[in-house]
């Protein structure tokens, strides 16, 4: 009698079965792969506020974001916390953040773009992970705006002034920026009071092992400030300042010292945290 093994008989059909199995895993597979890759390359500008607010931990948006996340636009807004969902409140950059970001890299989980705003020397790289953002060095230079949605205390002296920032290279962890820059305000006014211009100042800024350390100094004008400051994740920003005013504007100034912080004799101390 003849033995039936397994590839005989109605044995026989499992392998056939078992093939066709496979083609149909296979098709799905491929079908996935398709349907990932189309929805990647029609994925929205809007991702890329995802990634900021995540990375930012809230404090960076984009704003009227329009393209796809390979190539488009927004507004970058500088949040004083965090504002839900919908962008409708803080300082927007003036004019209008562009990006190219390369497709191949992310597929790894790697970032690989070039960003540039008006008043870049020239575009800047940024790459890295979707946790660790490094940035190239540059300068950024920003006509007059005005600063007071940037929350308190600016909202109630209203201040604008034209900024100027140049930067190294910069690392962001998780909304922590490691390395230097400096923030030069030229020409600051305050609706508060008819002196213009206040003065020119300097913020140098050095974040290093999770704290931001901030120095203020002054570089020209009748008020002259004068202070520093830390912030961390922990506790936030904590920053002191002395303000006072000098020439023959002194007498025009005192209201507005009175507004931005305490009277300490002849000086005004600005407390701002703690």
């Amino acid at each position: 009698m003849r033995r039936r093994g397994v590839l005989s008989g109605p044995a026989g059909r499992v392998p056939g079965g078992g093939r066709a199995g496979m083609r149909l895993v296979a098709l799905a597979i491929v079908g996935l792969l398709t349907a990932v890759g189309v929805a990647m390359a029609s994925a929205p500008a809007s991702w890329v506020d995802f990634a900021l607010r995540q990375l930012s931990l809230d404090r960076v948006r984009l704003a009227d974001a329009s393209g796809s996340l390979w190539q488009g636009e927004g507004r970058i807004v500088l949040l004083e916390g965090a504002a839900g969902s919908e962008v409708t409140e803080g300082f927007a950059l003036p004019g209008v953040l562009r990006w190219e970001l390369r497709p191949l890299p992310l597929v790894a989980g790697l970032v690989d773009a070039v960003v540039s705003l008006p008043g870049m020397a020239q575009p800047i790289r940024v790459n890295g992970s979707l946790g660790e953002w490094r940035i190239d060095g540059g300068t950024l230079e920003l006509p007059s705006a005005q600063l007071s949605r940037l929350g308190s205390p600016w909202n109630t002296i209203q201040p604008s002034a034209a900024l100027g920032l140049r930067w190294e290279a910069l690392t962001i962890r998780a909304g922590v920026p490691d390395g230097r820059m400096t923030i030069d305000l030229r020409d600051v006014a305050s609706a508060m009071t008819p002196v213009r211009p206040l003065g020119t100042y300097r913020v140098d800024v050095l974040a290093a092992g999770g704290k931001v350390d901030l120095t203020l100094s002054t570089l020209s004008g009748a008020l002259r400030l004068q202070g520093g400051g830390r912030w961390d994740r922990r506790t936030g920003l904590r920053f002191e300042a002395q303000a006072q005013a000098e020439g023959q504007d002194r007498a025009r100034l005192q209201s507005l010292l009175g507004l931005i912080g305490r009277r300490d004799g002849d000086r005004t101390v600005i407390r701002i945290g703690g």
